[in-house]
């Protein structure tokens, strides 16, 4: 996994980016000026079920990844981390971007209290 040290960083100074994007793909990481507003996450070649995502705690999530099967994975690691909200689907290599039509969810954890 690369890219989470910024992120970690940035959660230990009590602060916490709009968006994380766990990408299943080669990336770049550092590419946002401001990490309040969103940060970069790589996980390719990774073993999903290894992963330590408790960073993302209470924060939104966009996961993307051209296997279905580990874009499923990776949707269901960020909502057992505690994220707050995920965003998830299979990217079709080939597809163009409009033309996309691989598997895609979207999960938001209820507040407490919430019926």
């Amino acid at each position: 996994m690369r890219g989470h040290e910024r992120l970690i960083e940035y959660r230990l100074k009590g602060k916490a980016p709009r968006v994380v994007f766990v990408n299943d793909y080669p990336c770049k990481t550092d590419w946002h000026e401001n990490p309040g507003d969103a940060v970069t996450i790589c996980t390719e070649g990774d073993v999903v079920q290894l992963l330590d995502l408790r960073f993302l705690v209470g924060l939104r999530v966009s996961v993307s990844s051209p296997s279905e099967v580990r874009a499923q994975a990776l949707f269901d690691r960020c909502k057992a981390a505690g994220a707050a909200m995920v965003a998830a689907c299979h990217v079709q290599d080939g597809v163009g971007r409009w033309r996309q039509s691989g598997w895609t969810e979207v999960w938001a954890k209820q507040p407490q209290g919430a019926c």
